[in-house]
This record gives structure tokens, sequence and C-alpha cells, in this order.
């Protein structure tokens, strides 16, 4: 029997900064720390990414099957392997990062960073500038920049992993691993 849906997890950075800004401050979740990094400054921590993982694990938390897991100072991570595609971590997490994939779109961007280049560059070294470099080398037509960072229209794709050997700043993964810059 086939898996329906998977979670991937659209963010590859550190959230170090921002533990670090609501370490004493909040308690162990992430909707707490957003809370508490709002609260300490409305306009954004700076050198910090806004739209990434907050660290605080509320996505693993929620997860039945501990398919989750928190990287140190990182973004969670999922197990394909155990994670059934209940949408628990979806639902639960404030940043919205979270999505359900079927399992055979192995090709994902991992950024959902809505901030310019400038900014993106400045607070994550793996974050999408929006460069488009993607949306060229597709031969399908499968990726579009939106909002400052890379879709991919998944009924599209080919997985054929040219936008991930192309991106300048690592941000599509290939979960098959046949193509990678990093």
């Amino acid at each position: 029997m086939k898996k329906k849906s998977v979670a991937v997890i659209r963010c590859s950075g550190s959230a170090a900064i921002i533990q670090s800004a609501s370490e004493g401050q909040s308690g162990p979740d992430c909707a707490a720390i957003k809370t508490s990094v709002k609260a300490l400054s409305p306009e954004g921590i700076p050198g910090a990414c806004a739209f990434g993982c907050l660290g605080g694990g509320s996505c693993a938390a929620a997860c039945p099957l501990k398919a989750i897991t928190l990287k140190e100072k990182g973004p969670a991570s999922v197990d394909q392997e155990k994670c059934v595609g209940c949408g628990k971590c979806v639902k639960i997490c404030p940043q919205q990062l979270i999505s359900l994939i079927p399992p055979e779109n192995t090709i994902q961007p991992f950024c959902s960073g809505r901030a310019p280049a400038k900014e993106t560059r400045e607070s994550c070294s793996s974050g999408c500038i929006g460069c488009g470099i993607c949306e060229k080398a597709c031969p399908a037509g499968a990726i579009r920049v939106e909002d400052q960072h890379a879709v991919i229209d998944q009924e599209r794709c080919i997985a054929c992993g040219m936008c991930a050997s192309k991106c300048p700043r690592g941000v599509i993964h290939d979960a098959n691993g046949i193509f990678s810059i990093r």
C-alpha cells in the first residue's frame, strides 16, 4: 500500500538567533517563541529570518510517531519512513512551514521566506533569494518564484533535478540525493 502523503518542512536555515533572543522569555513551544519574539522586537530580530523554523519543537511534540526531530539550533527534520501524513504537524506550526506532499515528489524547495533578496542574504545562508535560476532551468515549467521564493507545481514536476543542480543557494533538495550542490 502506497502512502498518501508525507510531511516536508520548508526551512533549512538556523533558528539559533531567534532561540537566543527569546531564551527565558517564552515557553517550550513555537507559538510561545513567536509571541515572545514579536513582543521583544515587533520589527523582527536583526539577522534572523522572520519566516523560518523557530526550533521550539511543537511539530515534534505533535507527531504521534516521533517522525520529527529537532536539529541543534536548526530547523526540525522529518523521517519520511516514519511519517504517515496525519497532518498534526501542519496544523500546529505557527510559521506555516510544513506541507503534506505525495512521497514520490522528491524535489522540494526548503525555504518559505518572503523577504527581499538582500534581507534574505543577511539573515539566512540557505534561504531562497528569488533569483529565478531554477525557474529558467526547469524543462517542464514546473517552478515559479512567488513571494520571493521558489514554488514547485508538483503536478508538472518531472523530478529531473535541474532546479536542484542550478540553485546557487542550495535551497532546492532532491530527497533521493541525486542532485546537490552542497
